[in-house]
């Protein structure tokens, strides 16, 4: 996974979210694929999910997501005054 433009392993993301003091559950979910007319496919698969507090796992807490929104950092250019 890439973030701030560094490649990182699946376990060094997870490490980092846990000593963030997230919890690593396991989570079953599914992506939907279109076929011809108005029919879809479900596509599941497993994954984990990093909760904090009273959260459930979800779609939206899903790892990556999740480190996405932890370790991003924005480059913003400083003002010179």
């Amino acid at each position: 996974m890439k973030i701030n433009g560094y490649e990182y392993t699946q376990e060094e993301v997870l490490e980092a979210l846990r000593e963030k003091g997230y919890l690593i559950l396991p989570f079953r979910t599914y992506d939907e694929e279109h076929i011809h007319g108005s029919g879809f496919i479900m596509n599941w698969y497993n994954t984990q999910c990093a909760v904090k507090g009273d959260e459930t796992p979800s779609d939206e807490n899903v790892w990556q997501n999740v480190a996405i929104k932890e370790f991003t950092k924005s480059f913003t250019k400083p003002k010179l005054v």
